[in-house]
């Protein structure tokens, strides 16, 4: 019975055993594609290193390029150019002496004005009701005055009065008939005459200054009045106008920045204050001519002639001014603009010219680098003499023809081989 049970009942299935086969192959692929990346990166820095190290090899062994340029004989004279700015030769703000309000304007920006030409017309009512209280002022010290005078008529009669009573009581009472205490009494009373007398007097003194004070009270206000017309002080131009200026502004006297109403210059002649270097300033005089250039009037040369010097050096800049002045035709020029003025200066016999960007100025003094017939470099000293701007006087230590490096690099040493490149 047994057995057949045991043969009707179900096998069981042995347990399943994982496999690690595919982790594995996982593993080692991503150890291989591991591999060749680095492999392949180490590759790539070995040629670029290669690279890198040929590269260093061919700059080593290839010259340095270097501009170069040929130290020159100077001409007989070289031009001095110098910065400078135009100015008018007349230049004047107009500002407001009496506060007012704008009711007129006669002219405006860029206009040309004539000499006493309307300008600004002001209402100066406060001013008008100043001018008012002191002619009345005037009139009251006036009506005083002639008070004053009436009483020093009365004191003067008082005076006269009492000056013969007391005569006559010193008669009588010589004679006895009146006692000595009388007389002292008309002798006080002639001296109190005589001092109201001089009282009055002073005090028509007084009423006189007061009546001379109103008087310039009123004429200053007067005259105050006057510039509620502002009239232009000479022809010219009209080069600015306070935007604060129209009509019904309220403006207030005075002379500060913000209270000019308007300026005027004279443009058809200009001045030039050119500030001369002190290694200048002996060969530079009046009547010395000058030419005046600007970068915007390309070809165009005005030409001049020192006006005016301040014979002495600035302490400060170490320049002189000097003062030119340029007949503005058809007013090319504008006032303060940016100019170059020259100056034809003679040279010694036989200076040399050095380009001012070949000049080095190290701690040991002043250098050049000048390249030889090997092709070395070789730095060398100079003695420097005037300041052109573009190029320098070199009083020593270079030869006509010399060529020198412009602004040499740090890779410009002693002794090192150069490609120069001559500067058309």
């Amino acid at each position: 019975m047994k057995s057949e049970l045991d043969r009707e009942a179900p096998r069981q299935a042995p347990p399943h055993q994982k496999s690690h086969a595919g982790f594995l192959i996982l593993l080692v692929a991503a150890c291989a594609a591991l591999a060749a990346g680095i492999f392949y990166e180490l590759k790539q820095r070995e040629a670029r290193r290669q690279s890198m190290a040929a590269a260093i090899n061919d700059g080593a062994t290839r010259p340095l390029v270097v501009n170069v340029d040929r130290v020159r004989k100077a001409p007989a004279q070289s031009t001095l150019e110098l910065p400078c700015q135009t100015m008018p030769l007349v230049e004047t703000p107009v500002y407001a002496r009496a506060d007012g309000y704008v009711v007129k304007r006669g002219a405006d920006i860029g206009d040309r004005v004539k000499k006493g030409q309307l300008l600004f017309e002001l209402d100066t009512p406060e001013l008008d009701q100043q001018i008012v209280q002191a002619r009345a002022a005037l009139a009251q010290s006036k009506a005083a005055l002639r008070q004053y005078e009436a009483a020093l008529a009365a004191a003067e009669s008082n005076r006269k009065l009492a000056e013969v009573t007391a005569k006559r009581w010193k008669n009588l009472t010589d004679k006895g008939v009146f006692a000595r205490q009388d007389l002292d009494e008309k002798n006080a009373a002639f001296e109190l005459s005589q001092a109201n007398e001089n009282a009055a007097r002073e005090n028509i003194r007084a009423a006189e200054s007061t009546v001379a004070a109103s008087e310039a009270n009123l004429a200053r206000l007067e005259d105050l009045k006057k510039f509620d017309r502002l009239e232009a002080p000479f022809d010219g131009v009209v080069t600015y106008r306070n935007l604060q200026s129209d009509i019904g502004t309220l403006i207030t006297a005075g002379n500060t920045g913000s209270r000019e109403m308007m300026r005027i210059a004279q443009i058809a002649t200009l001045r030039v204050f050119v500030p001369i270097p002190q290694s200048y300033a002996a060969e530079i005089h009046e009547n010395f001519p000058a030419d005046l250039t600007v970068d915007e009037l390309p070809g165009r040369v005005f030409h001049s002639k020192v006006e005016a010097m301040t014979h002495s050096v600035d302490q400060n800049s170490r320049t002189m001014q000097a003062e030119l002045m340029i007949r503005n035709e058809r007013e090319a020029l504008l006032p303060g603009m940016y100019a170059k003025a020259h100056f034809k200066l003679p040279h010694a016999v036989d200076v040399l010219m050095l380009p001012a960007d070949a000049l080095l100025l190290p701690k040991e003094g002043p250098r050049v680098a000048v390249v030889g017939e090997d092709r070395r470099v070789h730095f060398q000293p100079v003695t420097i003499g005037r300041d052109y701007g573009a190029e320098i006087e070199i009083d020593s230590g270079l030869k006509e023809g010399d060529f020198v490096v412009l602004n040499p690099t740090d890779e410009v040493r002693e002794g090192v081989v150069v490609e120069p490149k001559e500067r058309k």
